[in-house]
């Protein structure tokens, strides 16, 4: 089921808000927010931790679009979140707020890294997809989900001790798949050799079933 929400405009001309669709929750909805004709188009796949806690969307739902013409001559309309696939209305918004947003530029390789929706900028971001990894164990079983863990943050094939020792954690609800995830990415090996990891809007998540 669809669900969303329009939250604000904001005075650098951007529309906020979140949507997602509860039956298919890695699939990040296309919308329009619209108000007589299009003001924003765009997807909704970016990171938020209140949506993650929220468990919406694995926390990967959130929206920021550019408006035509600007934010202010929105500001008094109703305007519509609508599914560009189906033309679902999403949410209504009547006098939507408009919050002060300096819309600074990127400046460093770490801002431009936070703002990039294809990578995790900490563990932590993964938080809201416990029940996605948990699935992946479900569906493809204890061994399978080690191996994966082990290419997704080491980069490497998991050795035969290690199957076998996270194996029976996990079989025995000694560790969560995410504390897995956790683990590994807080090992001496890890922080020798940091690399960026793919968010769940990533071709390189690995954790899809």
């Amino acid at each position: 089921m669809l669900k969303g929400h329009i939250d604000s405009l904001t005075t650098a001309d951007f529309i906020e808000g979140w949507a997602t669709d509860d039956d298919r929750p890695t699939l990040h909805v296309e919308i329009i927010a619209s108000e007589d004709g299009k003001a924003a188009e765009g997807r909704a796949h970016l990171f938020r931790p209140d949506l993650a806690d929220a468990k919406l969307g694995l926390g990967w739902c959130a929206f920021r679009l550019r408006v035509q013409p600007h934010a202010n001559a929105l500001r008094r309309q109703t305007l519509t979140l609508r599914d560009v696939e189906t033309g679902a209305v999403v949410h209504v918004r009547e006098d939507c707020p408009i919050r002060d947003d300096l819309d600074l530029p990127c400046n460093t390789v770490e801002e431009a890294i936070a703002s990039d929706p294809t990578v995790i900028t900490s563990l932590n971001q993964l938080r809201g997809c416990e029940q996605l990894l948990a699935h992946f164990v479900t569906r493809r079983g204890v061994g399978e989900f080690v191996r994966a863990a082990y290419v997704y943050v080491l980069n490497r094939p998991v050795d035969a001790t290690a199957l076998a020792g996270y194996g029976r954690m996990l079989r025995t609800g000694a560790i969560t798949p995410f504390g897995l995830l956790s683990v590994l990415a807080d090992s001496d090996e890890f922080r020798s050799r940091p690399r960026q990891l793919a968010s769940p809007n990533g071709t390189g998540f690995v954790f899809r079933v």
